[in-house]
């Protein structure tokens, strides 16, 4: 009760208190004349009508200030915005000063470049002794080709493609059977077929060599007598028995499973494309030399032989942009490109070197829009031969398609862009109308 009664004690002092401060004799110059506005400024809330504030702390209760605050001083405020302004702008200039002297150091560093360092000294080394290992052995089968066709004329080159038509048939397809044979080596049911395939994949490279390359050189033996039609005949009894020997190895290989039987679907489309690719387009050299001679057989092969030099000479001192990287790395555009320069550049002067004086008076110009037409297809077409050539090595997991040749490979990585020109040449000796051998015999 004690509590109680101090509570109710307190309570109406406070009252008493409040009553006398709003309703007795100065409770008019206490009581606000105006809405007063009330103003958070810190910790403080200030009054606009009146010239007290109150503290009010933070989880407490608000307090009476000293009266009259100081005044800001407007002055000094504009003052230490002036100051802070300048200070940003010496900074923004010292930061653009040290950015230019930065970029000054980097030029200069780029411009005294240090000498070349252990490493790029032997990649260039590397470089020169790859091309040392090219170089000697394609002399060396330059200069035997050339005695070769000087002792035996035609009949020699007939002789040096036939070769080529076997070694490139037998470097491809074997890359191709030994990608095909890694997925089960051991397989007892795939060596029973070896025999099978061998017979098979030869019986098809018999079968376009004659309707190819033989059919050319059975048409020039007149003591044969056979006729067109009696050679298309026997071409078509090859294909046939082709085919029913190929239906007879699909039924032997489905029985060793699917994924064996798919490997040799793929083996054998292989082979068929490499039949079309490398002898077919080869066969065409033949018919070059039988129709119109043997200098139009050697003079696109120099055309190439000038392209492909001067591809790797361009690309191994000026290399920079690969040309097409996932196939063949090691092009470039700048190889690719020097190369058009001077394959074009020499291609009418290495064209009336080789012929000579057997160009007619009246044909010249002829022969130069002839030569001209042939140095850009070799430059811009050919070289896409070692491109493909690349494509299948590397989707078979080879590196070369053979090691006949040091430095270079196998047969096909020699004469890869040399097949694809050989057709063109003949369809464009027709195209311009030019005399075969035929003819100058005729008129001599």
């Amino acid at each position: 009760m004690r509590g109680t009664s101090g509570s109710v004690g307190y309570i109406t002092a406070t009252a008493a208190v409040l009553a006398l401060a709003f309703f007795g004799p100065d409770a008019d110059a206490r009581r606000p004349t105006q809405l007063t506005r009330r103003y958070l400024v810190g910790e403080h809330v200030v009054s606009s009508s009146s010239s007290r504030a109150l503290h009010v702390p933070r989880g407490g209760t608000a307090r009476s200030l000293p009266p009259n605050p100081p005044p800001i001083d407007e002055a000094a405020v504009a003052e230490a915005s002036r100051v802070a302004a300048i200070q940003a702008t010496e900074e923004a200039k010292a930061l653009e000063a040290a950015q230019q002297a930065a970029a000054t150091a980097t030029a200069t560093s780029a411009a005294q470049a240090p000498p070349p360092t252990k490493d790029h000294t032997r990649n260039l080394s590397a470089k020169l002794s790859n091309a040392w290992e090219r170089t000697v052995p394609a002399v060396l089968m330059l200069g035997a080709a050339t005695a070769l066709l000087k002792f035996t004329g035609t009949n020699g080159l007939i002789a040096l493609v036939l070769s080529l038509q076997v070694g490139m048939y037998y470097e491809t397809t074997s890359i191709i059977e030994a990608f095909h044979q890694r997925s089960d080596p051991g397989s007892a049911e795939l060596k029973k077929l070896t025999w099978l395939d061998a017979a098979e994949k030869w019986w098809w490279f018999a079968t376009v060599l004659v309707g190819t390359s033989g059919r050319n050189l059975l048409a020039q033996q007149a003591s044969l007598s056979l006729s067109s039609e009696t050679l298309n005949l026997i071409c078509y009894g090859m294909v046939a028995v082709g085919l029913i020997g190929a239906v007879v190895g699909m039924e032997m290989h489905s029985r060793s499973g699917p994924e064996m039987f798919r490997d040799y679907l793929g083996g054998v489309a292989a082979c068929h494309f490499v039949l079309v690719f490398l002898v077919g387009q080869s066969s065409f050299w033949i018919k070059t030399v039988l129709d119109y001679g043997l200098p139009w057989v050697l003079y696109p092969a120099l055309l190439v032989i000038v392209n492909d030099t001067m591809a790797y000479v361009f690309g191994l001192t000026m290399g920079r942009h690969k040309l097409l990287p996932r196939l063949s790395p090691k092009k470039t555009v700048e190889g690719f490109t020097g190369a058009l320069v001077s394959t074009v550049g020499v291609s009418v002067p290495l064209l009336r070197l080789i012929l000579g004086n057997s160009i007619a008076e009246g044909e010249e110009k002829l022969y130069v829009r002839l030569a001209l037409t042939l140095g850009v297809f070799i430059s811009l077409v050919s070289p896409f031969g070692g491109f493909l050539a690349s494509a299948v090595k590397r989707a078979h997991g080879a590196k070369d398609f053979g090691t006949l040749i040091p430095g270079h490979g196998g047969v096909v990585d020699r004469f890869d862009c040399q097949i694809v020109t050989a057709p063109f040449v003949y369809l464009l000796l027709k195209f311009f109308g030019l005399g075969g051998v035929a003819d100058a015999a005729a008129s001599a």
